[in-house]
C-alpha cells in the first residue's frame, strides 16, 4: 500500500532519493529502475517525478527532511537501498546518507538494522520494469526490451540546462573512461554547474567567465578522452578543435625544460621570430616565406646596380594567421609580439657580399626569379657561377637576433632575452 504523502512530501523525497542516485555522475539502469519502483511504492505520478527531477539536478539542491519520522525513516531505507544497488557504495553516497542520518532520530541500532535490510532488499529482488512497446517485464540491467528490442522508458525524464549568455561553457556526458571521474570533479568547482538526465545518461554543463579562460582549458585537457562533449561561447556552440586545437601543444610546453624557448622552437632547433612554433614560419635558410616578396633593381650616381629583395608582408601576414588559426585561443600565443616582429622585419634588404642577407639558389627559372652570374675565383682562376634565385636567405642569426630586440622592446615583452634565444 503506499505510503501517505501529498505532492510536496512525494516531491522532496524522489528528489533525495534522484539527488543521490546521480551523486557519483553515473545514473546505471538499476539506479534508473530503482527509482522507477520506489515512485511507484509512494504511489507519485508521473508529473510529481518530473518536478523532483528538475529539482534534484538544479545545480543548487540538498538533501532535505521529510513532515514524520516515518517517512524520513522510509526515505532513508530507499537512500541505502539506491547506494548499495551496484556493489560498492561510492564515497558521495556514504557521505549523503550520513548526512541524511544527522537530520533523522534514528539511532545508530536503527540505521543499522535499515543497511542490513537495504542488502537483504537487493538480494531477494530483482528490478524490473514492463517494456512499453509490448509490455514484456525486463530486468533493470536491460536498456532494451530483449523480446521486441525497443528502448526502455527511462526511470527519471529528459531536463535541461541553462546555458549562461556570457562565458564559456563545456557540455559533456557520463562516461567510462578513465579521465571521467576526474574531469566531473574539476567541473563541479566551476561558478555555474548544472546536471541533466538524458536517455537514461547524466549529461553535466560547467560554465566559467572569459577571465578564467584556463580553467576551461583545463576541463577541455581532462576531457580529451571522451567523445560526447561540446563547447559554448556566449551562448553560441562552437567547433571543439577550433576552441581547444592549442591544447596538445599546451601540454607539451608544460613538459618543456623552458616553456618559453618551447614556444619559440629552441627545443628543435627551428628557431622562429614569431613566439609561437604553430606558426610554420622559421628563421632557417630553407624556409618558403623569405621568398614572398620580389626583387628590385636600382642604380646609384655611379650607374652601379644594387639588387634588393622586397618582402610581401601582406603575404607573410596572411599566412601567419592561416597557421595560427586553429591556435587562436592559445593563453601563450602574442599577437602583439607577430605585430611587432613584422613591422621590425626591413621592407626591403639588400643583397651583398658579406651583409646579412644572400640569395636562395634556384636549379630552374620560377615566376618572379632573376638570373645571378657571379665570378669567383681559385687557386688564381676565374669561374663563372650561374644560378637563378627566386628570393632570399638569411646569413645565421644575427639579424635576427636584432629584430627580436626591437620587437619585444616594443611589445613590452620582458620574461625573455633575444640574446638568450640565441645561445
Amino acid at each position: 500500500m503506499p505510503m501517505k504523502l501529498d505532492e510536496d512530501g512525494q516531491i522532496t523525497y524522489l528528489a533525495n532519493a534522484i539527488f543521490l542516485a546521480s551523486a557519483d555522475g553515473r545514473l546505471t539502469p538499476k539506479k534508473a529502475a530503482a527509482l522507477d519502483e520506489i515512485r511507484a511504492q509512494i504511489g507519485a505520478k508521473k508529473r510529481t517525478f518530473d518536478i523532483a527531477t528538475k529539482k534534484a539536478l538544479s545545480g543548487t539542491y540538498a538533501p532535505q527532511k521529510l513532515d514524520s519520522f516515518v517517512a524520513e525513516a522510509s526515505n532513508l531505507a530507499d537512500l541505502m537501498y539506491i547506494s548499495i544497488i551496484d556493489g560498492a557504495i561510492s564515497d558521495s553516497a556514504k557521505k549523503l546518507i550520513a548526512e541524511f542520518s544527522k537530520m533523522t532520530e534514528l539511532t545508530n541500532d536503527q540505521l543499522a538494522l535499515l543497511s542490513k535490510e537495504a542488502i537483504a532488499r537487493i538480494k531477494g529482488e530483482e528490478l524490473s520494469s514492463v517494456c512499453p512497446s509490448c509490455k514484456a517485464k525486463v530486468t533493470g540491467d536491460s536498456s532494451y526490451c530483449p523480446k521486441c528490442g525497443a528502448a526502455l522508458k527511462p526511470g527519471p525524464t529528459d531536463t535541461e540546462y541553462q546555458i549562461p549568455d556570457a562565458g564559456y561553457a563545456i557540455e559533456f556526458c557520463e562516461s567510462t573512461a578513465a579521465g571521467f571521474p576526474a574531469a566531473l570533479k574539476f567541473a563541479q568547482t566551476a561558478p555555474s554547474f548544472q546536471r541533466c538526465l538524458r536517455n537514461r545518461k547524466m549529461w553535466y554543463l560547467a560554465a566559467w567567465p572569459e577571465t578564467a579562460f584556463q580553467n576551461v582549458v583545463r576541463l577541455a585537457e581532462l576531457l580529451s578522452g571522451i567523445r560526447n562533449r561540446k563547447c559554448y561561447y556566449n551562448k553560441g556552440e562552437v567547433p571543439w578543435d577550433e576552441v581547444f586545437g592549442f591544447v596538445w601543444c599546451a601540454e607539451e610546453r608544460s613538459k618543456a625544460y623552458r616553456p618559453i624557448e618551447y614556444c619559440f622552437g629552441k627545443d628543435e632547433n627551428r628557431l622562429n621570430p614569431w613566439g609561437c612554433k604553430q606558426a610554420r614560419l622559421e628563421w632557417t635558410e630553407w624556409a618558403p616565406w623569405f621568398s614572398y616578396g620580389r626583387f628590385e633593381k636600382t642604380t646609384g650616381v655611379f650607374r652601379k646596380e644594387s639588387i634588393f629583395w622586397s618582402f610581401d608582408k601582406e603575404r607573410i601576414l596572411h599566412e601567419l594567421m592561416t597557421n595560427l588559426h586553429r591556435f587562436r585561443y592559445c593563453p601563450y600565443l602574442r599577437v602583439k609580439l607577430i605585430e611587432t616582429v613584422l613591422h621590425a622585419l626591413p621592407d626591403k634588404v639588400e643583397i651583398t657580399n658579406k651583409g646579412p642577407w644572400k640569395y636562395n639558389q634556384s636549379d630552374e627559372q620560377v615566376p618572379g626569379s632573376i638570373k645571378i652570374v657571379e665570378l669567383n675565383k681559385s687557386d688564381g682562376v676565374e669561374f663563372k657561377n650561374e644560378y637563378y634565385a627566386d628570393g632570399v636567405r638569411p646569413r645565421g642569426l644575427n639579424f635576427l637576433e636584432e629584430i627580436l630586440r626591437k620587437a619585444f622592446a616594443d611589445a613590452g615583452i620582458s620574461d625573455v632575452k633575444a640574446s638568450e634565444l640565441m645561445c
